[in-house]
This record gives C-alpha cells, sequence and structure tokens, in this order.
C-alpha cells in the first residue's frame, strides 16, 4: 500500500511539472493562387555614412512607426531611416558615459517599443530609456537580479535575445555557452517583477550534430555552428534553427512547448550530416564548411504584423545540376497558427545567412525587406507577395 501511495505521488509531481511538448508534422493545406515582385531599394542617407556591422543585426523595425533604428554599438549613435521614403531622417545619440549611459559591457541591439521607450541589449544587462533619452532602468540578467526560477550551476543568459514589442518582456537562450557546453532552452524575463522563468526546450543534441570542429596545433578550436533563431509572437515565441524544418512553438497561455515538422516539396527537410565533425587541418575544416554550407539552410521566421502571416526564406544547392554550383531559393509562409500554407520557388537569389549572422529582415506594409550591402550603401531586396484564395 505504502509502495501504491508513493507511486501516485510521483505521477502528480510529474504531471504539476512537466511541459507538454508534442511533435505534429505539417504540410501545405491549401493551395492558394500567389505571385511576387523582387526589386532593391537603396537608402539615402546622404553625406552620412550608416553602420552597415553584422549584417544590421543590432537594428530593430519599428512596425507602428514604420521606422528603421540602427544601432553603432562603438558610439552609441542611432541611425533612424523612414523605410517608405527610403531615406535617413534623423541621427539621434545617446550617451555611453554617466547616470544615462547605455553601455555596460558592449552595447549589442536596439528595441523601440510601441509605447515610445526604447531599450538597449548589453550583452548580460538590458538598459531602458524614455523618450528622452534618460535611463528608466537596468536589468541584469542573472540569479542575484532576478526572483523566480534559477539558472543552473555554470549557465547564462544569452545577451543577445528579443524584447517584446510593447516592453514587458525579454527572451534568449540559457545554457552554458562554452565550447562543448548545452544550450537548454529559452528564458523569459519579465520587466515589471524582475521575474525568470526558465522554458527547457529538446533541440540542442540534434544541432549540434551539425557542427564541424577544427583543432589547432597550439590548442585553439574553431567551430562551423549551425544558427538559432527566436522570433516572438506577442506573448509567445518561436524557436527556429538554420539546420531543420521544424519549430518548436511556446504558447505562454497554457505554458506547453510544441514541436513542430514541416516538409518541402521543393527542397530537402534537414540537412544531412554526413560530413567530418572533426578535422586537424584548415585546408579540411574549409572543405567540409563548404560542403554543408551547399546543403538545405533555413532562414529566419519573419512576422507581418498586418496579416498575422509568418515568412521564411531557405536556400540548396540545386540537385538537378550539382555540377551549375547554381542554388534553389523558396518562399515558405506560414498562417497566424504556424500552419504552412504555401511555398513558392524564387526567381530570384536572396541573401539569407552571413557567415556568422543572418541578414536583416523585416516586413514592412506587407513586403519582405532583406538587407543587402551595395558598394558599402544600406540596401534592402524587397519582395511584395499576392495572395489570392
Amino acid at each position: 500500500m505504502t509502495r501504491f501511495l508513493t507511486f501516485l505521488f510521483l505521477i502528480g509531481m510529474m504531471s504539476c511539472s512537466a511541459k507538454e511538448e508534442k511533435e505534429e508534422v505539417m504540410v501545405p493545406k491549401s493551395k492558394i493562387e500567389f505571385s511576387y515582385t523582387i526589386d532593391t531599394v537603396r537608402i539615402d542617407a546622404g553625406e552620412t555614412k550608416p553602420y552597415l556591422g553584422m549584417n544590421l543585426t543590432m537594428a530593430d523595425y519599428s512596425a507602428q512607426e514604420g521606422l528603421l533604428y540602427n544601432l553603432e554599438p562603438e558610439t552609441g549613435r542611432v541611425e533612424v531611416i523612414d523605410v517608405e521614403k527610403q531615406k535617413l531622417l534623423r541621427l539621434l545619440q545617446y550617451d555611453m558615459r554617466g547616470r544615462n549611459s547605455i553601455k555596460e559591457y558592449y552595447p549589442s541591439g536596439i528595441k523601440k517599443t510601441v509605447l515610445g521607450e526604447t531599450f538597449f541589449r548589453d550583452f548580460y544587462v538590458i538598459h531602458r530609456m524614455d523618450s528622452a533619452r534618460k535611463k528608466i532602468e537596468t536589468y541584469k540578467l542573472d540569479n542575484n537580479s532576478l526572483k523566480g526560477d534559477r539558472l543552473p550551476y555554470e549557465t547564462t543568459i544569452d545577451g543577445s535575445g528579443e524584447i517584446a514589442s510593447d516592453g514587458t518582456y525579454y527572451a534568449g537562450f540559457y545554457g552554458n555557452f562554452n565550447p562543448k557546453g548545452q544550450i537548454l532552452g529559452i528564458a523569459k524575463v519579465r520587466f515589471s517583477d524582475k521575474s525568470m522563468k526558465l522554458i527547457p526546450i529538446d533541440f540542442w543534441d540534434q544541432l549540434k550534430e551539425y557542427t564541424i570542429t577544427v583543432n589547432h596545433s597550439i590548442g585553439r578550436r574553431s567551430s562551423s555552428t549551425e544558427m538559432k533563431f527566436l522570433t516572438l509572437n506577442g506573448p509567445d515565441f518561436i524557436l527556429s534553427t538554420s539546420a531543420s524544418n521544424e519549430l518548436w512553438y511556446y504558447m505562454s497561455e497554457i505554458d506547453s512547448v510544441v514541436h513542430r515538422s514541416y516538409h518541402s516539396m521543393i527542397t530537402s527537410d534537414k540537412k544531412s550530416g554526413e560530413y567530418k565533425k572533426e578535422v586537424t587541418t584548415h585546408a579540411t575544416f574549409e572543405y567540409w564548411a563548404q560542403r554543408k554550407n551547399q546543403e538545405i539552410t533555413f532562414g529566419p521566421l519573419v512576422k507581418d504584423p498586418d496579416s498575422q502571416r509568418f515568412y521564411r526564406y531557405s536556400r540548396e544547392l540545386d540537385q538537378s545540376n550539382l555540377e551549375s554550383a547554381r542554388y534553389v531559393y523558396v518562399l515558405t509562409v506560414f498562417n497566424e497558427k504556424l500552419e504552412q500554407i504555401h511555398e513558392e520557388k524564387l526567381r530570384n537569389r536572396i541573401s539569407i545567412l552571413g557567415k556568422y549572422f543572418a541578414g536583416k529582415t523585416f516586413v514592412h506594409k506587407g513586403m519582405i525587406y532583406s538587407y543587402i550591402n551595395l558598394n558599402d550603401e544600406m540596401a534592402f531586396l524587397r519582395l511584395k507577395p499576392d495572395f489570392s484564395e
């Protein structure tokens, strides 16, 4: 009897603490008439030389204003760009020292909220500024500064995560970010009460299988890793990677993670993983990294705040003619429920990922803007989709 009661107690504890995670294979549910046009737009910066570092990944697009805020981390300068007019409107200068400084370590991103406040990511801290560029608060991403869930030993929160458009919370990966470390999931930090919630997601063991590492003779290591992406959707978030046609969707209302796998009729659904993982020479490393790069690569999900659709670019070496070294580029469309509703083989080359960063991509008035560098000028490849049922 005692053993039976103990068994019931353990089952009860598991049901209270476990997060539901289920896998669904999603295929296109409806055939829609789809067409598109593509053009290139340049940003008129006048006499100002715009900051083009890190593929504009430090910038933030405000859908409410139609403005792109581009941070230059070394100086604290922010370029305010009118996307519709395709020109630089003004420059904002934020303090790098003193009580209103946006720098404690190294500024790594900006977020303009719908309430007019501006947040700056700064590695392990986040600075919150008002419209007059005065500091409201600084949030530290560690156990000592946050209540709620506790970060495990030797783990930290990645400071390059995302801030909600209403300024209520921050979400970033947490884990051990050393070369042989483990990424455990997503940390969600609520600003109102400085509380932290840890959401474990089992994706890292799969993703690290695509890592190629070279061990140099002097003890150094270099790696070719796959990218992980985080897309916020109101109080929820979506985790995806560059290696596979799947995502993990966290729904805050039911505190649950849903794992979804998708199928493409045009490209492969994941990288093969059929390459050497450990090499000893730089030449061999470059060879296998290039081989891996030719396989399917997925970009991040981007959301259209008006239609509630999600878009994602992907590319793969054309399997029908391997000697040509030509790539197939695909646009995949998801509805507001993250159901795959269409995929389109594109006529044009789309810049999806750089060597270390995904290029800045956002949706402005229904059109998808993807950053490109044209002779050291800021420009965007603009795709305008057209749907009819």
